[in-house]
């Protein structure tokens, strides 16, 4: 049951139907809700364990959407490192919800957008993503259109800095020649965000201004292993949660966020893991019924 609603993101009502149907199960959809809760809390140990390792990690990725939960408001965040992913649905988009998203400990670095909520972390501990800016730059190239050629000329440098990261990838250039590579590049990318942030053009000079006084946060990926200078991965991680949102319109309980950050983290983690997310919550089902600890999907850093 739990399966069906968050990895293939069947409504109650189909849920029911294809149990009824295919495993000749006639459940009904208040069933399938008493099965899924069972499951989430079945999971809980496996959800906290997988917060603990992406607090502890040195390095995640961060990003948020829309979750309307009983109020109607809410948001799903979630948090990407190397070998884990959480999700956790808060009430609001904002500092405390991402302290609670990754700990009030933390002290890795953060990589996402450029959203208020993620300045609480100092610039040697972000990156912002360039994918991103990249995007910014493109709707300001749209928005102005033939009166400025600044972002046409800022686009073009941001594509030189993704070669250059394709070739640190490729093994072409260490990271001391990566580093050595951006210097005429930063040189040049500055010099244009001087111009732009008195530029007759608000929304150029608001962009400039906003970058300048973020410089160290764009090149942090430059300087620290397993930082990349995209925000994509966290991207791709809330791409099925979209999807099941749209399905399933949010969650009208507080059991309901539970389950939903709980079945998100256990199935991106198990194909982080490269690990089958039936085999594994059935393991876990079975193992809590018999009044056995939970499975390890991963383990805690600290504990380690």
């Amino acid at each position: 049951m739990a399966v069906l609603r968050a990895r293939y993101r069947f409504s109650l009502d189909d849920a029911a139907e294809f149990l009824a149907d295919v495993c000749h199960l006639p459940l009904s959809a208040a069933s399938v809700v008493t099965g899924c809760e069972r499951t989430s809390e079945a999971l809980a140990p496996v959800d906290a364990a997988i917060a603990a390792v992406v607090r502890e990690a040195e390095v995640v990725n961060a990003d948020e959407t829309s979750w309307p939960t009983q109020t109607r408001k809410g948001w799903l965040w979630v948090a990407v490192c190397a070998i884990a992913t959480c999700f956790r649905v808060h009430q609001s988009r904002s500092g405390p919800a991402l302290r609670h998203l990754l700990g009030e400990a933390f002290v890795g670095i953060v990589g996402s957008d450029r959203f208020r909520a993620y300045e609480q972390y100092p610039d040697e501990r972000r990156q912002i993503c360039w994918a991103h800016l990249l995007r910014n730059l493109q709707a300001l190239l749209d928005y102005y259109r033939e009166e400025s050629l600044w972002a046409q000329r800022v686009l073009e440098l941001a594509g030189e800095l993704f070669v250059l990261w394709g070739l640190h990838k490729g093994g072409w250039l260490d990271r001391v020649g990566l580093q050595l590579a951006l210097i005429p590049l930063k040189q040049t990318l500055r010099a244009e965000l001087e111009d732009g942030a008195v530029s007759r053009y608000p929304k150029i000079a608001g962009f400039c201004r906003e970058l300048l006084g973020h410089w160290e946060a764009l090149w942090t990926f430059s300087r620290v292993e397993g930082v990349e200078p995209t925000n994509n991965g966290a991207e791709r991680a809330l791409r099925h949660a979209v999807l099941w949102r749209k399905g399933c319109f949010g969650s009208r309980s507080e059991a309901g966020c539970r389950f939903v950050e709980r079945m998100l983290s256990v199935h991106a983690t198990c194909e982080q893991q490269q690990r089958s997310l039936f085999e594994f919550v059935t393991e876990a089902v079975t193992k809590a019924w018999a009044g056995q600890p939970a499975p390890l999907l991963v383990q805690p850093l600290k504990s380690a």
